[in-house]
């Protein structure tokens, strides 16, 4: 299927264009249900975009990660740039979703952002601290979750400003969950200040991923996730209601994931392959929460911290307010 969907067919028509969506959406539903999503709920008109966006950004990890060598991957990058910017023709994929990406409006400065995350991958990755995980995670995460919005019909500053929190933190639960799995392809994504604070380094990391002197470092980021999952959250009323408790499932499920990855549990891929226990309980809590008044949007959401987006100052979707309002923020108590 994925050599079909990639091929170059200089005849490329209605016929091709058919097909190339259906094979998107046959491959969307499949792994949709595997992960508890609905795809049903989508509206029809919404559900090839969504398929052929959700096509292209497997295809560029695999591209990443399958490739045998790092100069093969990044040549196989740069054609994907090349077809995007219109320097090279256009593969079937890539033709559907600029088409799509025309005429929903979407943010296309998204996708440079998700191949410049990819590109980062290559190679031995060190993050630094904070600041460079967040904006490794706008890259690769938040990207995608601002090019989906809009199909959701999710608009607007504000709500960006969420779908900017949800993406971040799931991106950090993805990290903590896939600590070994990226340890084995040189990869360490825990800031190496979180590290040295614990007596730790990257090659301490790669030698023994899961060294329980660690644990403190995983659990310092899931409570950082966690601060961006309550913002999410608290703006969920922001969400169309038929997705509303579609979010709230992926804040409580991926967040429970990371949390046991942080305190040295296993920690499936997806919520539903939690232990049975385990899924009763966050369900439950997603039910109670359902219902609250904020969920159902009878109370307004709080106004969000612009601090949560200091790393990403300028960057689209982030608080636009959020580095004045820091300086501001240090004036009065410098004043004090």
């Amino acid at each position: 299927m994925h050599r079909r969907l990639l091929q170059t067919d200089a005849t490329f028509g209605e016929a091709c264009w058919a097909a190339t969506i259906d094979e998107c959406r046959r491959e969307f539903i499949r792994v949709a249900h595997s992960f508890w999503i609905v795809p049903e709920l989508i509206p029809p008109a919404a559900r090839g975009d969504i398929a052929v966006l959700y096509c292209f950004c497997r295809r560029l990890d695999d591209t990443v990660d399958d490739s045998p060598e790092a100069a093969q991957a990044r040549a196989a990058l740069a054609l994907w740039r090349d077809e995007l910017s219109g320097r090279a023709p256009a593969r079937p994929l890539v033709e559907v979703l600029l088409a799509s990406v025309r005429r929903n409006g979407l943010p296309s400065d998204c996708i440079g952002h998700l191949l410049d995350g990819m590109a980062a991958d290559l190679g031995p990755v060190r993050i630094a601290d904070d600041d460079e995980l967040l904006r490794y995670a706008y890259r690769v995460s938040t990207a995608v979750g601002l090019l989906v919005a809009p199909l959701f019909g999710i608009r607007g500053a504000d709500a960006d400003a969420r779908v900017v929190d949800l993406s971040l933190a799931l991106q950090l639960s993805n990290i903590l969950i896939g600590v070994a799995d990226d340890a084995r392809r040189d990869r360490v994504y825990l800031p190496a200040t979180r590290l040295a604070a614990a007596g730790l380094s990257a090659k301490d990391v790669l030698r023994d991923p899961g060294d329980r002197r660690l644990l403190p470092v995983l659990e310092a980021l899931a409570a950082l996730a966690d601060r961006y999952y309550r913002s999410a959250a608290e703006g969920v009323q922001l969400v169309p209601l038929r997705y509303r408790h579609g979010v709230l499932f992926l804040i409580r499920g991926y967040g429970e994931l990371g949390r046991r990855a942080a305190r040295g549990l296993p920690a499936p891929t997806a919520p539903g392959m939690l232990p049975l226990r385990e899924k009763v309980s966050w369900l439950a809590k997603l039910v109670a929460t359902a219902g609250h008044p904020r969920t159902m949007g009878i109370l307004a959401a709080p106004r969000h911290d612009p601090t949560l987006h200091r790393a990403l100052s300028g960057w689209r979707g982030a608080h636009v307010n959020a580095r004045a309002e820091d300086l501001s923020s240090v004036s009065r108590s410098t004043e004090a």
